[in-house]
C-alpha cells in the first residue's frame, strides 16, 4: 500500500519535475506515475530516485508509442528538424490524434496516414501562402506606443486585449500565460483574466520557450464564438493558413470519425510578436538551474544583444545566446516580425518602455483608437533583425543542401505565377499581356533564364508564357533574376481574377467592331490577381465571331453593330453576300435583315457600297456565368451600349459572386447563379450598380 508520506514525496517530485521539464498533459502525468508506483510499493519501499528514473523514462513514453504510426509530418517536418513548433497541427485534427509535448506527434493510428488537414496547414508545408497574402490588405504602417499596465515593451499587447474584451469586440483572448515560466496556451474571457496570477495566465511578460496554440481549439469548445489571438510568426503563419484552408485545399475542413470538423471559433484579431527565435523549455530551465536561482524568484525574461537575460527582483543575469540553442526549425524562418499579423509588437524601433506597432490589415487599425501612437520609428532597427533573419535562414538552406538534408522550401509559395508539377518540379507563369502581345526583349530574357536554369518554355492556352521544369531550389534565383531585369513574374493561378484573353480587336482586326485592348487594360489595373471564390475568367472579342470563348467563360464581352437598312439602299445584293448567317434577304430594290438570325457582327454595314445601312444598335453583348471543362454552360446574355455601363456590371457581377458564392475552390459563378436563382442573382447586380450611381 502507498501511505502518506509516499503520496507526499510522489507529488513533490512530480513537481520539481514539472519546473524543469513541459510535459503536454499533467494530470496524464501524475496518474501513470501513480500506477507504477502502486507497482512498486508492493514489492518494496518508493524513493526518491525510483521516482525520478519513472519519470525520466515516461517522457519518452509516448514519443515510443508514436513512432508506430505514420504521419506525414513526422517524417517530412518533425524529424527533419523542419517543425516551426507553432502547435497549428495541433488544433485542427478532428479526432484530437495530433499531441503537442514541444513537438506535435500522434498518439494513435490516423486512416489518412497524415495526408489531412494537419499538413495542410502546416507553415512549414507547401502551402498557399500567396493566396493568403493577396487577400490580406496589405498595410504597413510604424508607429510605437506605451500602456498604463507594468510589463514587457510597454505592455501595449495585454492593454489592447483589454480593450477588446471591454469593448466587445471580442469574445475572449488566446493568450501564454506560464507555470514557473513555462509558457502554457490559456483563454482568457475577461480582462482581469489577463492579469490572473493565481491561475498562471498573467500575459504581461513576454515567454522565450515553445508553446503551442491549444486553447484556440478549447475556446470554440467553449462555445467563444470570436477571439482574439497572441502568437509567434510561425503560429500566425500557420494560424492564416486555417483561416483560407479552403482556398489553400480546394475542399473544407477535414471531419473526423463523428462526421464534423473541429469547431473553431472566429479569428477576429492576429496579433504577431517579433520573434528571433525560441528555445526548449528544458534548455532554459536547465540555464536557470545553472545560475543557481530558483525559478519562481525570475520575474522577467528578455533578449537584449547578444544576451538572454533572467532578472530577479535583486538583479540581472545575462546568459551569451551562444551558449542556449535555438529550436533548430527556428533556423528555417525568415519572418522576423510577423508580416502576416493584424498587427505586429515589439520594442526593436521604439524608445524604451515602448512597444512598436506595426498595423498590418484594415482591421488592425482599431489600435488607433486606444493608444496615442508616435510616427518616428527606427525603421532600420527593425530591417536589420530582418536582415539577420535572412542571412541565418540562408546559411541553414545552404547547410542542408551541402548535407543533402531536407528542405520542404515552403517559403517559395510566397509568390506569384509559382505552381507545383507533378514530377516534383515547378513551374513560373506570367499572366497574359493585353492582347496577347509580347515585346520581343522579354521573350529573349525568358528564353535566356529558362535557358540559364535548364528550364522549358510553354505557351498556355491562355496566352500566357510559362517556364516549366524547374527546381523548387531555383525558384527564387530565377525570381530574382527576372526583377533585376526589370522583369515582373505575375502569373495567375489559384481562387483569383485570372489572365484576361483578348482578340486583337479594331486595331488589328478587319472584322473588329470594338478596342478590345483598351477594355483589357482598363479591367486588369483594376482587377489583376484580384481574389475570388473561386478562379474567374474573362474573355473579350471584338465582334460576334467570337474567336474566343467569350460565351462560355465567367464574364466574357462582344462588340456588336446591328444594321438598319436606309434610303440608299437599291438592293444590290452585296450585303446578303458578305452574310455568314443567310439574314439577309434582297425584294427588289431593298434588303430585309432577319433580327431573329443576324448576330449584330456588322459586316453588311462595312460592304454596303451605297451607304445603305445605318446603324440600329451599337455596343456590346456581355455573357454573364459561363463556364467550359467539366461541364460546359452558356452565359447570361445582357447588352449594354457604353464602356462605363461594362465597368458598372462587371464590378457589381465580381462583388456579387465573392458575396453570394459558397464553397471556395468548388463552386464558379455560374454555380453560384443556379443556385441562388438567376432573377434574386440580377437582382442583386441591380441594386449594387444602383447604389453607386
Amino acid at each position: 500500500m502507498i501511505n502518506s508520506d509516499d503520496e507526499l514525496l510522489i507529488k513533490k517530485c512530480i513537481d520539481e519535475f514539472l519546473k524543469k521539464k513541459q510535459y503536454a498533459d499533467s494530470v496524464d502525468l501524475k496518474l501513470k506515475i501513480w500506477e507504477f508506483a502502486k507497482l512498486l510499493s508492493a514489492n518494496g519501499k518508493i524513493t526518491k530516485e525510483i521516482i525520478n528514473d519513472i519519470l525520466n523514462d515516461l517522457t519518452h513514453l509516448d514519443e515510443k508509442i508514436s513512432s508506430k504510426y505514420e504521419w506525414k509530418l513526422k517524417d517530412e517536418i518533425v524529424n527533419t528538424d523542419l517543425c516551426a513548433k507553432c502547435g497549428t497541427c495541433n488544433i485542427v485534427c478532428p479526432n484530437n490524434l495530433v499531441r503537442f509535448k514541444e513537438k506535435p506527434y500522434i498518439h494513435d493510428e490516423c486512416l489518412r496516414k497524415g495526408h489531412g488537414m494537419c499538413a495542410e496547414v502546416c507553415p512549414r508545408q507547401h502551402t498557399g501562402t500567396y493566396d493568403v497574402r493577396n487577400r490580406l490588405d496589405n498595410l504597413e504602417e510604424y508607429y510605437y506606443a506605451k500602456s498604463d499596465i507594468e510589463g514587457q515593451s510597454g505592455g501595449v499587447v495585454t492593454k489592447f486585449l483589454q480593450n477588446l474584451l471591454d469593448d466587445g469586440e471580442i469574445d475572449g483572448a488566446v493568450v501564454i500565460g506560464a507555470n514557473h515560466w513555462k509558457p502554457v496556451s490559456v483563454i482568457v474571457t475577461s480582462s482581469e483574466g489577463l492579469f490572473d496570477l493565481k491561475n498562471n495566465t498573467d500575459t504581461s511578460k513576454s515567454k522565450y520557450a515553445i508553446s503551442s496554440l491549444q486553447a484556440i481549439r478549447e475556446a470554440g469548445e467553449m462555445g467563444l464564438e470570436k477571439i482574439a489571438v497572441v502568437g509567434l510568426p510561425c503560429q500566425v503563419a500557420g494560424l492564416r493558413n486555417i483561416q483560407y484552408h479552403p482556398f489553400i485545399s480546394k475542399h473544407g475542413a477535414e471531419r473526423g470519425k463523428n462526421g464534423k470538423p473541429v469547431k473553431l471559433p472566429k479569428i477576429e484579431y492576429i496579433l504577431g510578436l517579433f520573434c528571433t527565435e525560441k528555445f526548449e523549455y528544458s534548455e532554459l530551465i536547465n540555464k536557470v538551474h545553472d545560475l543557481n536561482i530558483p525559478i519562481d524568484d525570475v520575474v522577467k525574461c528578455d533578449v537584449k544583444g547578444k544576451n538572454f537575460i533572467v532578472s530577479t527582483e535583486e538583479e540581472d543575469y545575462p546568459i551569451s545566446l551562444s551558449e542556449i540553442n535555438a529550436s533548430p526549425g527556428c533556423l528555417m524562418c525568415r519572418d522576423f516580425d510577423s508580416e502576416l499579423a493584424d498587427i505586429s509588437f515589439g520594442d526593436k524601433g521604439s524608445p524604451d518602455g515602448f512597444s512598436t506597432i506595426i498595423i498590418r490589415s484594415d482591421k488592425g487599425k482599431i489600435i488607433e483608437k486606444y493608444f496615442d501612437l508616435n510616427s518616428d520609428v527606427k525603421i532600420d532597427e527593425i530591417e536589420f533583425m530582418r536582415d539577420f533573419k535572412i542571412k541565418r535562414f540562408e546559411k541553414e538552406v545552404e547547410r542542408r543542401e551541402k548535407e543533402g538534408e531536407k528542405n520542404s522550401y515552403y517559403y517559395i509559395w510566397r509568390h506569384a505565377g509559382l505552381g507545383s508539377a507533378s514530377n516534383n518540379q515547378a513551374y513560373l507563369r506570367f499572366r497574359t499581356t493585353i492582347g496577347g502581345y509580347y515585346e520581343p526583349e522579354i521573350l529573349s530574357k525568358v528564353i535566356e533564364i529558362a535557358d540559364k536554369y535548364n528550364g522549358k518554355i510553354k505557351l498556355t492556352s491562355r496566352e500566357e508564357v510559362e517556364i516549366q521544369e524547374i527546381e523548387y531550389s531555383d525558384v527564387e534565383d530565377i525570381i530574382n533574376d527576372f526583377k533585376s531585369s526589370n522583369v515582373l513574374i505575375n502569373g495567375t493561378e489559384g481562387p483569383l481574377f485570372r489572365s484576361i484573353m483578348a482578340c486583337p480587336g479594331v486595331s488589328h482586326c478587319n472584322l473588329g467592331l470594338i478596342d478590345t485592348n483598351e477594355l483589357a487594360a482598363d479591367i486588369e489595373e483594376s482587377y489583376a490577381e484580384k481574389p475570388a471564390n473561386y478562379k474567374f475568367k474573362m474573355g473579350i472579342t471584338g465582334c460576334p465571331n467570337r474567336c474566343l470563348a467569350v460565351t462560355t467563360t465567367d464574364f466574357g464581352i462582344n462588340g456588336i453593330k446591328t444594321p438598319k437598312t436606309n434610303d440608299n439602299c437599291n438592293g444590290c445584293g452585296r450585303c446578303s453576300d458578305v452574310c455568314k448567317v443567310d439574314a439577309i434577304d434582297i425584294r427588289g430594290e431593298t434588303s430585309i435583315t432577319n433580327y431573329g438570325i443576324c448576330v449584330s457582327c456588322g459586316k453588311c454595314i462595312k460592304a454596303c457600297p451605297n451607304n445603305g445601312k445605318d446603324i440600329k444598335y451599337e455596343g456590346y453583348s456581355l455573357f454573364i456565368g459561363g463556364k467550359g471543362g467539366r461541364e460546359t454552360i452558356i452565359g447570361h446574355e445582357i447588352r449594354v451600349k457604353t464602356k462605363e455601363e461594362i465597368y458598372e456590371t462587371f464590378d457589381a457581377v465580381f462583388e456579387t459572386y465573392n458575396d453570394l458564392s459558397i464553397k471556395p475552390q468548388k463552386e464558379r459563378l455560374a454555380h453560384t447563379i443556379k443556385r441562388v436563382g438567376e432573377l434574386d442573382f440580377f437582382n442583386k447586380v441591380e441594386q449594387i450598380k444602383q447604389s453607386k450611381n
